[in-house]
């Protein structure tokens, strides 16, 4: 039997859990099973799973659940102990991000200790250097039965996701829809009259919601301790899902994994900085409509999950 875990966060903002949610739904539909953690007291239902738990059976994790380090380290051990293959899919990891992170060998023995590991890109596991099996995610999906509407090409710049990571939006002056909230420690005052705040758009039906115009993907480092800028050599940004399920161009930094798919797919265009917006794309509107399609229905990660049961197998 194959499993999936899926933390139970009903806490997190808007959208911030629709990855994991829509990974876990994928799964389900595909026959595997689901293993719920409630992050709120830490229970999971592999205290009562493990026993039953035989060596020919998969448990992808779902990393990070964002609870205790610990909590991981006892999980991990639980399933192995049975014979199970242990799986981390990776959502984020933080050692990759945030310089000086207080339990980055933990966090890389974690993965180094488990049987297998799922990451964003190739980049990424270069990065990393895990010698265990690895795969390949690629773009995260992006589940939806909303009605994409009809496209029409515009050069309107939208911006949506964290805005934490987007602090270039405090001086930027091209006009801009944003779709996100206000982060407590700025203020409306800091932003130009350029920047239209629009309310965050629900997870489930945000691809059919977003106005036309161009996604653009874009993070900086908010201090010295981050890495977010330098971290899109390597991962996949899920508001680049979010633009192509809606059917939308998109630009993206030059530098990231997908920028060759981007350009020679013709769904947009990729830059080196922010000042050379604005900039000109090709857009295929058949191949936005058929990457669109393939995100909302789930198929990369359903690709995904028969390479894990073929290579397990």
């Amino acid at each position: 039997m194959n499993y999936m875990t899926h933390t139970i966060e009903p806490w997190m903002p808007v959208g911030a859990t629709k990855p994991k949610d829509d990974i876990a739904k994928i799964a389900r539909r595909q026959g595997w099973k689901t293993i719920e953690i409630e992050r709120a007291t830490q229970e999971t239902v592999a205290d009562n799973l493990t026993p039953h738990l035989t060596p020919s059976d998969l448990v992808v994790h779902q990393f990070p659940s964002y609870l205790p380090l610990e909590f991981e380290e006892n999980f991990r051990n639980a399933v192995q102990q049975t014979g199970a293959k242990f799986i981390i899919l990776i959502h984020d990891f933080e050692p990759l991000r945030l310089s000086e992170r207080q339990n980055s060998e933990r966090e890389y023995n974690l993965l180094k200790r488990s049987d297998g590991l799922v990451v964003h890109t190739a980049e990424m596991a270069e990065a990393l250097a895990i010698p265990i099996p690895t795969f390949v995610l690629g773009l995260f999906d992006y589940l939806t039965d909303a009605k994409i509407p009809d496209r029409k090409l515009t050069q309107d710049l939208i911006f949506a996701g964290t805005l934490t990571k987007a602090i270039w939006l405090k001086n930027f002056t091209l006009p801009i829809k944003v779709f996100g909230n206000l982060p407590r420690k700025w203020s409306s005052d800091e932003l130009a009259p350029t920047l239209k705040l629009q309310d965050i758009l629900p997870q489930d039906t945000a691809p059919a919601e977003l106005p036309n115009g161009i996604g653009l993907v874009w993070d900086t480092d908010s201090s010295e301790n981050t890495h977010y800028y330098a971290y899109q050599q390597l991962n996949s940004p899920h508001k680049l899902s979010l633009y192509l399920a809606a059917e939308l161009p998109v630009i993206l930094p030059s530098f990231s994994p997908f920028a060759p798919f981007i350009t020679s797919h013709k769904l947009g265009t990729t830059l080196d900085t922010l000042t050379q917006l604005p900039l000109t794309f090709d857009y295929d509107p058949a191949l936005g409509k058929k990457v669109g399609q393939a995100l909302r229905s789930g198929g990369n990660t359903i690709t995904l999950l028969q390479k894990i049961e073929t290579f397990y197998l």
